[in-house]
Parts: C-alpha cells; sequence; structure tokens
C-alpha cells in the first residue's frame, strides 16, 4: 500500500466532512456497549463517529493526527496517533476506529489500545462499504475501482486483528445496514475525499470522478452502504 495515501486525507479535509457519511447509532451502541460512559474515537477524522458519540451522550475524546482533519472535529480533539496515544493508562471505557485501523501499524497500535483501555472496555472497528448489492452501486464502484470498499466484495471472515494476542476476546462481527441522503454532486465530492483520488493529477481525478457518478440516478437518491463492525473486550 502507497505510504502516501495515509497522509492524504488533510488535503481533502473539506470534502471528507461534506462527503463522507455517518455511523449508525445502533452500530456504535452495540461497539461500546452500555456502561460504556467515556469513549476514545481513535483517527477521528473529521469527527464523524464522534458526532454519533456525543449524540449518545457518551464523554469523548477524539484523537487525530492531522490538523485540518483535527480542526473539524466536534468539540475539543488532541493531537496524536494510534502508536503513541497520549491518554493514560485505563483512562477510557471503550475506543472506536472509524474507517482507519487498516492504516495504522497494528504491532504497535493494538498494545497502545489496549493499555488506555478500562478492563472489560470494549475495542470497536467501523468500514463503511458500498451496498453493491444494489445494481447501480455495483457499477459505479466497478467503474472507479475494483477494489472500492464494497460490500458483497468483503467475504473474508478473518477479523482485523489477533484479539487473544492483546489481551483481547476474540472479535465478533456484525453488520450494520443504512443509507445516506446524497445526489450526483455529492457523490463526486465523497470520492474528491478518498485516497485513490486525492493523490491522483485534477485533470484524470475530474474525468474518472464524472464517469462514476454518471452511473448513480440523477436527481437526489439514497445511498446505501453497510457498515461492517468488528468489536473486542478487554480481558
Amino acid at each position: 500500500m502507497d505510504p502516501r495515501r495515509a497522509l492524504s486525507f488533510g488535503a481533502a479535509a473539506d470534502d471528507y466532512d461534506a462527503g463522507r457519511p455517518t455511523y449508525p447509532a445502533d452500530a456504535v451502541r452495540w461497539s461500546i456497549g452500555p456502561a460504556a460512559r467515556r469513549v476514545l474515537d481513535l483517527a477521528a477524522g473529521t469527527g464523524k463517529l464522534t458526532s454519533v458519540l456525543l449524540d449518545l451522550g457518551v464523554e469523548t475524546v477524539a484523537i487525530e493526527p492531522d490538523d485540518a482533519m483535527r480542526a473539524l472535529v466536534p468539540g475539543p480533539a488532541l493531537a496524536g496517533t494510534a502508536e503513541a496515544i497520549p491518554l493514560p493508562d485505563e483512562s477510557v471505557d471503550a475506543i472506536v476506529v472509524g474507517q482507519a485501523f487498516h492504516w495504522f501499524d497494528a504491532a504497535l497500535a493494538m498494545p497502545e489500545m489496549v493499555r488506555v483501555l478500562q478492563p472489560g472496555g470494549t475495542i470497536g472497528m467501523f468500514w463503511n462499504m458500498y451496498d453493491d448489492s444494489v445494481p447501480w452501486v455495483a457499477d459505479f464502484c466497478a467503474v472507479w475501482r475494483p477494489e472500492a470498499m464494497r460490500s458483497l466484495a468483503q467475504v473474508s471472515n478473518d477479523p482485523p486483528y489477533d484479539g487473544p494476542a492483546f489481551g483481547l476476546t476474540v472479535a465478533e462481527r456484525r453488520f450494520f445496514s443504512h443509507t445516506q441522503p446524497a445526489d450526483r454532486e455529492l457523490l463526486a465530492t465523497q470520492l474528491r475525499s478518498i485516497s485513490h483520488f486525492i493523490l491522483q493529477p485534477p485533470d484524470q481525478r475530474e474525468a474518472e470522478i464524472a464517469a462514476a457518478v454518471a452511473t448513480a440516478p440523477k436527481g437526489p437518491f439514497a445511498l446505501p452502504h453497510v457498515t461492517d463492525v468488528w468489536r473486542a473486550t478487554k480481558l
């Protein structure tokens, strides 16, 4: 994986905030459990998960390394990385990671996450995927990038990390369907926030985006997503 991609998002922070979908509240509730009172949103981006946590009435600590992304997080946010979390030991009841764990150095990040988590606390990993069981969404994904985050393509049942190796339970998984109000303009904005496009020359980027969004319905539509969530508990 091109290491530039992990560091590219600040250049498109406004597009990311405007175009990316949120996460379903029931998915977040399942991830953090009923007893969580203080939750870390790690690699918070522009605060998509932070906003859901705040709406649920949970005290939230957001940590994001990119200055431009962090500036858009609702409420206070700290500079920091998953590999060096600026929090004390056992200081949060749950950790959530939205659309970011694949950018982490897991060998360094997982011990850090376990360190700041209370015993019995949970770690939840979230990925929003396009629901390509819908025919036009499948066409849309195929046009712009064959390996786009799409639900039917996510066939692996392997958890993203080895829970027992880090003092966690074996991770369990659930899927949550939801939709995002959209139109072709918003869909184009969303694509401009994806690292595949951010790193392209502008002319190439806009040509590929135009070809992709032409597959979408005209006028307002509901963009279908499936949120893939993995959850493990600290022993």
